[in-house]
């Protein structure tokens, strides 16, 4: 997860409807607002759902609240449901000052995901939680299979291409490596958060690319 600016809806669109959000101008500025990809995994879906970071429960002012929706992929969305309803909301905090997200590799070879808190609120611990499942299952045996997807399919290989672009950082400073970071570092980028930590965690790296990663 990394911070979101929403926008304003222009004036004269409201949300009355379930279409309303799902379709035209609503739709088209939540998904530029959400970089094209999901909130939570970061991600760019092929399943898209627009999900109330505060579960509506028949609401009907959280249901058509623009301020709560999100773009979100199936797998998150359905993790999420109704059970996790105090999460980080990007918008007003800033969860790379919250959770610090690295690609982990134990010592059988597996590969997973380490979400590490660094505050210690109830909505931090909580979103530290969901986020575990998200990222490494444990709820179901589908939901262990559909992470196991996520992380070796879609993270690890984009993780791996983005390591590539550091090495040649250092070993072909001429080749514009350093433009291929900035626009991997950028909260646009997927998984932005696991590379935006990656160059935090280099002194030389931080401060090299310390524009790129305000």
């Amino acid at each position: 997860m990394v911070k979101l600016t929403k926008r304003t809806l222009p004036n004269g669109v409201t949300i009355k409807s379930d279409n309303d959000y799902r379709k035209g101008v609503v739709f088209d500025m939540l998904v530029e607002d959400c970089h094209h990809k999901c909130y939570i995994c970061e991600d760019k879906p092929t399943s898209i759902n627009v999900e109330h970071i505060v579960p509506h429960r028949s609401d009907v002012a959280l249901r058509y609240d623009w301020n709560n929706l999100f773009l979100a992929c199936g797998h998150c969305n359905n993790i999420k449901g109704k059970k996790h309803d105090d999460i980080i909301n990007p918008t007003s905090i800033d969860p790379e000052d919250c959770i610090a997200l690295t690609v982990e590799i134990s010592d059988d070879f597996i590969e997973y995901v380490g979400i590490t808190a660094l505050q210690n609120d109830s909505t931090t611990l909580k979103t530290v939680e969901f986020l575990g499942y998200v990222y490494n299952g444990g709820s179901t045996s589908i939901k262990e299979v559909e992470c196991a997807n996520l992380r070796n399919e879609h993270l690890l290989p984009d993780i791996q291409r983005f390591q590539q672009y550091i090495r040649g950082h250092y070993d072909e400073p001429d080749l514009g490596y350093d433009i291929l970071i900035k626009k991997e570092i950028s909260r646009s980028a997927k998984f932005a958060a696991f590379k935006r930590k990656i160059v935090c965690d280099n002194p030389q790296l931080s401060v090299a690319f310390a524009e790129a990663l305000a």
